[in-house]
C-alpha cells in the first residue's frame, strides 16, 4: 500500500469502518512509514481533542467581523 492510498483512506480507517483488509494493510503500512503513522496520529489527537472540548462563545463583534471577512472573500472569489 502506498501513503496516497492511506490517505484516501484515512477517515474510513479513523472511523473504524474499514474493512478488516484495509485495517491490516494500512497498519502494515505504518510499520514501514513513520509519516504516515505520525500523519494518522496527529489526526487521530486532533479528533479526540475537538470532541473533548466544551464549545466556546464567540464575542459578538468577532462573530460580526468573521462573517463580514467570509461574506467578501465568498462575493471576490474567482
Amino acid at each position: 500500500m502506498r501513503c496516497r492510498q492511506v490517505l484516501e483512506q484515512i477517515s474510513d480507517y479513523l472511523d473504524a469502518e474499514a474493512a478488516r483488509e484495509l485495517v491490516v494493510r494500512i497498519e502494515s503500512h505504518f510499520e514501514q512509514c513513520d509519516s504516515c503513522r505520525v500523519y494518522v496520529d496527529t489526526v487521530r489527537k486532533t479528533i479526540s481533542l475537538y470532541r473533548s472540548e466544551e464549545p466556546l462563545d464567540c464575542p459578538e463583534q468577532v462573530r460580526l467581523r468573521l462573517h463580514a471577512v467570509l461574506s467578501y472573500e465568498y462575493k471576490n472569489r474567482k
